[in-house]
């Protein structure tokens, strides 16, 4: 007969002792871990149900041993349960529960409990001298940091007061930082504490030993305890006095007109909309200084550089008892800005103030004595219903305005003129736009002689939906003054050219000022007859008369001339000059200009008439038909 198996045993332990053991160690893990996890908890309570077994086998055993109970205790250690209360609470708990597990060997309890201790306090000791050797490295190396880093450190104790700075730190503040810096520091400390603040960065102003600013970035940090008590401040600073004079420098570069050192136009405007904001009324002057590209051309830009500074300071010298700003936002273009007062002058005086300071000749440094005059366009206005941008758009339409009357003109804001000026203006910018859409066209209106249809004249039509129907003078007009008149040249000459070769008529293209100027004409012109296929002589190709006195239409009568093309003067007013041009190029035809409602222009075209139809010009009248008498 077979007997049944027994599980191992301890010995000295018998098997009914083992729900007790583990009861023990069930108590011993609530001893220690209060607050512990589950999983956590029964982690240590496996490890504890080992350390009873292996304490109760050094109770059991004959010989004493002590090898185990000091193997507990520096597993106390390792596991960290190392607060005040643990290991009374371990010997608490083993000095009631292992009596009662061997009662037998209940005496040699208290020696055994004596060797947990001294396994517990020998951990302890081997402990402390390692965190003391680590806090000694860990001094030596902060030492060798503090000393060497190269931003300033300075150190606080707990109730903020200075207790050590580093070189670094000393050599930003010129040898020595004072007590009034370190309180600016333990003000900050205050505002962390305040705030509940462990970590915080700040800019902060000093001034060194010498009286200068000194510019840093400070980061300031704590120092705590395991509980959490502050145990010092430390406080970085990073001098960054260049950084933010580099910084202060750019700024201004980029707010300041770097010639004059004048406020700028991105500076100006946040100025102006500052003033439109504050009560009373504003005067805004936009001045065009003349001349200023004549000194560039004749005497050096830097002439023309000296020049503009001189302005500069001129300027500020008439505003200088105004609330006022002076700013330069183009080449040549000032503007002067006053918050007026009672004392102000009104605006007549203003402008002659600035015309006598500028007026004075400025005796450069190469010895030249130049003055200059200025265009302005003036604005006084009390409305805040303006923007910047609005208000110096006014200023400068008005300045326009004035230097269409010529040189060191000045003229006050017309809301009137202004309105119709704006939507001529927005007319001419919509031109390449109408021109690309096809909402620009071409009439051929028969050109008569005695009844018989002998040309067609080309005439543009642009009929806007605001502005209304547009002339062909004023589309060459508005080409010439938006830079369109080339491609509008080319176009028109190509249009018409097809048409005249379809029609096998001659037609007669009027051209702009500056299409009659343009001393590459004869490109456009040859290119619309070879593409076309049209004989030279059925171009009629008008040009302004107004030109004669430049050399390039009296260059581009010659070569059409020898091209083959008929030629035309337009604007013809019967001058002595244009007499001599149509003897001197064969001018084919005239178109005057509608004569003045007197008798004596009427008598003088009767007795001239005869004398163009002798030399060879036809005359075309206003409604287009050849004038024959």
């Amino acid at each position: 007969m077979t007997k049944p198996s027994r599980s191992p045993r301890a010995p000295g332990a018998a098997p009914e002792a083992r729900p007790a053991r583990a009861e023990l160690a069930e108590r011993w893990t609530t001893a220690l871990t209060r607050s512990a996890q589950p999983k956590a908890r029964a982690k240590i309570r496996d490890q504890l149900v080992r350390h009873v077994g292996a304490l109760l086998t050094a109770l059991t055993d004959p010989k004493p041993r002590a090898r185990e109970a000091n193997a507990v205790g520096e597993w106390l250690v390792s596991a960290r349960f190392t607060g005040r209360a643990c290991l009374r609470r371990t010997l608490e708990v083993l000095g009631a529960g292992l009596p009662a597990l061997v009662p037998e060997s209940a005496d040699r309890v208290p020696v055994l409990l004596g060797a947990l201790a001294a396994g517990y306090t020998e951990a302890m000791r081997r402990e402390v001298e390692s965190l003391r050797e680590q806090v000694r490295d860990g001094e030596s190396r902060f030492r060798s940091v503090f000393e060497a880093a190269t931003v300033g450190v300075a150190l606080f104790d707990a109730d903020g007061r200075l207790v050590e700075t580093n070189p670094a730190l000393r050599e930003a503040f010129g040898g020595e930082f004072t007590a009034e810096d370190a309180e600016q520091l333990a003000a900050e400390w205050r505002w962390m504490r305040d705030a509940g603040r462990v970590a915080a960065r700040v800019e902060r102003q000093f001034t060194n030993h010498a009286g200068d600013p000194l510019w840093t970035n400070v980061a300031l940090s704590l120092v705590c305890d395991q509980d959490g008590a502050v145990r010092h401040h430390v406080a970085v600073v990073e001098d960054v006095t260049d950084q933010r004079v580099l910084r202060d420098w750019l700024r201004h570069q980029a707010l300041h007109d770097v010639l004059t050192g004048l406020p700028n136009r991105q500076s100006f405007l946040p100025r102006l909309e500052e003033a439109l904001g504050r009560p009373g009324s504003i005067t805004l002057c936009y001045l065009d200084v003349d001349s200023v590209a004549i000194v560039n051309d004749g005497l050096g830009y830097e002439s023309g550089d000296e020049l503009l500074k001189v302005v500069a300071q001129r300027l500020l010298a008439v505003v200088a008892d105004e609330a006022a700003v002076v700013a330069r936002i183009g080449g040549d273009e000032f503007v002067v800005l006053i918050e007026d007062s009672p004392s102000t002058p009104g605006i007549s005086a203003l402008a002659d103030a600035i015309d006598t300071a500028l007026s004075e000749p400025v005796y450069l440094a190469a010895g030249h004595g130049v003055g200059v005059s200025a265009g302005m366009g003036f604005v006084r206005t009390a409305s805040h219903g303006l923007d910047a941008m609005g208000l110096l758009r006014q200023a400068h339409s008005t300045l326009r305005r004035a230097e269409h009357s010529g040189k060191g003109q000045w003229g006050i804001y017309d809301a009137g003129e202004d309105e119709r000026d704006r939507s001529r203006l927005s007319l001419i910018a919509t031109m390449p736009g109408a021109l690309e859409n096809g909402d620009i066209a071409i009439d051929y209106r028969p050109v008569e002689r005695d009844g018989e249809v002998v040309a067609v004249a080309a005439r543009l039509r642009w009929h806007d939906p605001e502005f209304g129907p547009v002339s062909h003078r004023e589309c060459l007009d508005f080409a010439d003054e938006l830079g369109l008149s080339r491609h509008l040249c080319e176009w028109l000459l190509d249009e018409a050219c097809s048409f005249a070769a379809v029609e096998e008529l001659p037609v007669v293209v009027r051209l702009s000022a500056e299409q009659s100027r343009d001393p590459d004409l004869t490109a456009p012109v040859s290119a619309a007859l070879r593409e076309s296929g049209l004989a030279p002589g059925n171009l009629w190709l008008s040009l302004d008369s107004r030109g004669l006195a430049e050399p390039g239409v009296e260059d581009n009568l010659t070569v059409l001339a020898d091209m083959g093309v008929r030629r035309l003067l337009h604007d013809f007013d019967f001058a002595l000059a244009e007499l001599a041009a149509v003897q001197r190029h064969g001018i084919h035809a005239v178109e005057p200009n509608p004569l003045p409602d007197t008798s004596l222009p009427a008598e003088a075209l009767a007795v001239l008439l005869p004398l163009l139809h002798a030399a060879g010009a036809l005359v075309l009248g206003p409604t287009g038909d050849l004038v024959t008498n």
